[in-house]
């Protein structure tokens, strides 16, 4: 017999007539899973009850009862475990001494203790008379600690068994019956609420059999009646919602996206929590649902006619009202046991066929509503397809790897294809549109990081090998849960060619394709800042060809371009692309080379010099052998800049052409005792100095009409020197000096910021301005940097240009004849007139005036001081007047001195006169009005 504990629980009499609760008169103990029943057998620690609790995979709970049959006949019992979520239940009828009498088993693989009934567990005992038994369960689970035991007389049990199977038939028929229905007319109809109401019938009917452990035992699957119920469950609440969105259409959809998401906690629930959980979890979430249902029916109804609202209440009314009813019936410990009553059927059967009357007073008024939606949905996918098909730039569609999954007709005929087919048959991935395949990498590596890439500029590759470029933007999307990348792209080829002409135009001299001067004093400075010790040594080689311009004026600039051509190609010959090698003016050229010490420098240096000995240049019949000088500049870390490097190259150079051209010379500190370039070097410093301490002071002086009546203001801008000991010097002292060191352009730039920021602020003038004529170096002509300078200039301070005329002189006109004639044309197109100074002074001038498009020539003074007095320049004025009248340009008289000069060039019809007797030059922050000065001086 089994042992019992003193405080044992009375034995349970088997002449009972209902079911007996068995854990009234239960012990229980928990113990470890591999324990054997020999070895519970000899457990003292038995309790009479125990908490609700899970019991976890390593441990079995163990309940034991006695029976006692004191009758003289035998009883034929029926033990009861009440719940179908149940995974592994044992059990043994021991007789009085200890010996197992009767066994069964309940688990995932036995076939034996499984019954079509809503118990999870039965086990027929037979008590026979006069005897007492003592029964050991064995529950394996993750379920909830305290299962519902019952203990029937076989007979009785079996009675309410059958009716309970015939009332869960009749339900399950019905249920049956309305979803085929629904369906059939579902199929014939195409309405989608009749097939949601299938679902939701059928569904809740599966619910209903999964609880009695019907459905589980069907497909086999014992351990898995928790998760079959949850699954039916959830299956007719999401069928609900969409009822509901057919019944309330049109309804908000954050009722709906709440919704679904509820759908998740029964989700969560069945893959989470033990079986009883599941089942307490699934019935409050159950009535939360219903509850929600209907209230949305209170707040919805509105949108429906009321029958169909009052139907649909009271359905969801009734289900609800029954799902609480079950609730609380678990909370009481019944819910699993004793529930022969028809009425959770009845409720069931009512409930659903009030949802399904609500949906057929519903359905033609939602068909119509559907039916409008879907014409709607369809012109706008329409409009979509469309857009997508015609569009002008390249869409396409793929996967977060980049394979394709569409693309459209403009990426066809990009890549040179058919159509879309054709395309992805060939270029499945993305990488394939790239010329490298790397760069798809890392752009769709960027696109994952980033998730939106805009205009990517990527070379790309045609079906016939041909490369060229293309913008391309993408972004990564969700869409119905799939991560897509979407993107667009279009042809860039010429834009990007453009853009490289255009740093190539910027960096290279157009004649010679060399570097230019200004990239190539770029390359310098850099090479300066990051120079150390460590760095090799650098020198600069100045090159400047022998008497070019007798080449000139000989055969004419045309002959001289293709001179300079011609040898620089001969010189890059020996260069190469070891070192940068520039064109810096005309006929001068610029070498940075590498060195160890200076004998490596002339070395190179007579490679170049022997090299223009043997370049022999022909022009029609002539023959043209140059010779050309070299100035060598070591960089030392006393230099501060290219510029400085440049110019003692540059004072180098000088030296060598002295010598006797076709010479070398290098830079060194003695040199800065030649008087000459001690002068240069003196007004370069002081320039410098005054660049950088804004020492320039600007002057104006006035000049007058002759022969017209106008009352505009004339003016020339003049610039003066501020020297380091206050001194103020006039220009003719240090712009030689600026033009051998190449910083006479840097001057024009102060000028014309000074005086346009001057004018900017005296805005009051503007209106009687005639013009205002600014001096211009040769220099100026021939930097791109300067028109850029100039063009903004006008622009931020928002100057006229016709009020503003520049002043280029005769000789530089002449030697940069290509450069001024550019630069006169181009700033002329906007309204800014030219004259060209000191006319007269060159030894051909008429002929190169045809080609100049100037508007004033301002004679040179050398012809007007003695005027009254020289016959020959009486003459040359007079020829100048006839020139400029012939030609329709204006003329300026310069160094008016005496009233009568003034009297005497008016009579010849010179157009203005300029000089001390008209006005002297003064500093422009003293500004006044020519009438004013008239005024003064009388």
């Amino acid at each position: 017999m089994a042992s019992q504990t003193n405080d044992s629980p009375t034995p349970i009499n088997v002449d009972f007539d209902n079911a007996v609760n068995i854990h009234a008169h239960a012990q229980y103990h928990v113990t470890r899973e591999g324990l054997l029943l020999s070895d519970v057998q000899q457990l003292n620690q038995w309790t009479l009850n125990i908490n609700a609790q899970s019991i976890d995979a390593q441990s079995a709970l163990w309940i034991r009862f006695d029976l006692l049959n004191n009758a003289n006949t035998n009883r034929l019992l029926t033990l009861i475990a009440g719940s179908v979520f149940v995974d592994e239940v044992d059990a043994f009828l021991l007789d009085e001494q200890g010996r197992i009498v009767q066994s069964a088993r309940l688990q995932a693989d036995d076939d034996v203790a499984r019954h079509l009934s809503r118990k999870g567990f039965k086990m027929n005992l037979i008590s026979r008379s006069e005897s007492l038994y003592t029964v050991y369960i064995r529950v394996r689970d993750n379920s909830y600690s305290l299962l519902p035991l019952e203990l029937w007389q076989t007979e009785k049990y079996t009675q309410e068994s059958s009716v309970r199977l015939i009332l869960l038939g009749a339900m399950a028929g019905g249920l049956s019956l309305l979803a085929t229905y629904f369906l059939l007319t579902y199929i014939l109809r195409n309405a989608p609420a009749r097939f949601w109401f299938c679902v939701f019938a059928t569904s809740a009917m599966t619910t209903m059999l999964s609880a009695e452990g019907i459905l589980a035992s069907l497909f086999m699957l014992p351990t898995k009646t928790a998760e079959l119920t949850a699954i039916s469950l959830i299956i007719s609440l999401f069928a609900s919602i969409k009822i509901a969105r057919v019944v309330f259409y049109p309804i908000s959809s954050v009722w709906l996206r709440l919704h679904y998401g509820l759908l998740l906690i029964p989700l969560v629930a069945v893959f989470t929590l033990s079986d009883n959980y599941q089942l307490l979890s699934l019935i409050g979430f159950s009535l939360i649902f219903l509850a929600s249902k209907i209230l949305a029916t209170i707040v919805y109804r509105k949108t429906i006619d009321l029958r169909s609202a009052l139907i649909y209440f009271l359905g969801w009314l009734t289900l609800g009202t029954l799902v609480s009813l079950e609730l609380w019936r678990f909370f009481q410990g019944s819910a699993q046991l004793s529930m022969t009553t028809p009425y959770p059927f009845a409720v069931i059967c009512l409930g659903v066929m009030f949802v399904a009357v609500s949906i057929i007073s519903r359905e033609q008024s939602s068909q119509a509503k559907r039916a409008y939606h879907q014409g709607e949905q369809i012109a706008q996918l329409q409009q979509y397809n469309d857009l997508f098909q015609h569009a002008a730039e390249g869409l396409y569609t793929a996967l977060p790897n980049g394979d394709l999954v569409h693309v459209n007709p403009a990426i066809c005929s990009l890549f040179g294809y058919k159509d879309n087919d054709s395309l992805i048959s060939k270029m499945p991935n993305l990488s394939y549109f790239f010329a490298d395949a790397t760069e798809a990498d890392l752009l769709l590596g960027e696109l994952s990081i980033q998730q939106t890439v805009l205009g990517k500029e990527i070379k790309g590759k045609r079906v016939d090998g041909s490369e060229f470029w293309f913008s391309i933007s993408c972004q990564l999307k969700t869409v119905n849960d799939e991560k897509l990348h979407f993107g667009s792209l279009f042809d860039i080829t010429e834009r990007r060619l453009h853009q490289i002409n255009l740093h190539y135009l910027n960096t290279h001299d157009q004649l010679t394709g060399l570097f230019n001067r200004r990239y190539f004093l770029q390359l310098m400075n850099e090479r300066i800042e990051k120079y150390d010790e460590k760095s090799t040594k650098f020198a600069l080689l100045f090159l400047d060809v022998d008497q070019f311009k007798l080449i000139n004026d000989t055969c004419g600039h045309s002959a001289g371009d293709i001179f300079i051509k011609e040898l620089s190609h001969e010189l890059f010959d020996v260069v190469s692309d070891k070192y940068p090698f520039a064109r810096l003016s005309a006929d001068q050229f610029g070498l940075l080379a590498n060195f160890e010490n200076s004998q490596e420098l002339r070395q190179l240096a007579n490679t170049l010099l022997a090299k223009m000995r043997k370049f022999e240049f022909k022009w029609d019949r002539h023959v043209f052998t140059q010779s050309m000088s070299v100035g060598i500049a070591p960089f030392d870390e006393s230099i501060p800049s290219g510029e400085e490097l440049l110019s003692y190259a540059d004072t180098a150079c000088l030296i060598a052409k002295e010598g006797g051209r076709d010479k070398i010379h290098i830079y060194s500190a003695e040199m800065g005792m030649h008087s000459s370039y001690k002068r240069d070097l003196y007004w370069v410093n002081e320039l410098n100095t005054a660049l950088k301490e804004d020492n320039l002071e600007l002057f104006y002086q006035h000049y007058r009409p002759l022969n017209a009546s106008d009352t505009k203001e004339y003016y020339e801008i003049l610039v003066r020197l501020r020297t380091q000991d206050n001194d103020l010097v006039a220009p003719e002292f240090f712009m030689p000096s600026a033009e051998k060191a190449h910083v006479s352009n840097k001057i024009d730039k102060v000028v014309v910021e000074s005086y346009f920021k001057w004018l900017n602020t005296h805005n009051e003038h503007i209106e009687t301005l005639g013009k205002a004529n600014i001096n211009l170096s040769g220099m100026s002509l021939s930097d791109d940097d300067f028109r850029f300078f100039l063009l903004n200039a006008f622009e931020k301070y928002h100057i006229p240009f016709d009020k503003i005329c520049f002043e280029i002189t005769e000789t530089m006109a002449i030697i940069r004849m290509k450069d001024a004639i550019e630069f006169m044309n181009e700033f002329k197109k906007l309204g800014c007139t030219f004259a060209l100074d000191d006319f007269g002074s060159g030894f051909s001038s008429y002929s190169y005036l045809k080609h100049l498009p100037v508007d004033y020539l301002k004679i040179d003074g050398n012809f007007i001081r003695d005027i009254l007095n020289d016959p020959i320049d009486l003459a040359m004025v007079t020829s100048i007047r006839d020139v400029a009248d012939a030609m329709e340009i204006k003329t300026v008289a310069e160094f008016v001195e005496t009233p009568e000069i003034m009297v005497q060039i008016g009579k010849l019809g010179v157009d203005f006169a300029q000089g001390f007797c008209i006005a002297q030059p003064v500093p422009l922050a003293r500004y006044a009005p020519f009438s004013d000065t008239l005024i003064d001086n009388s």
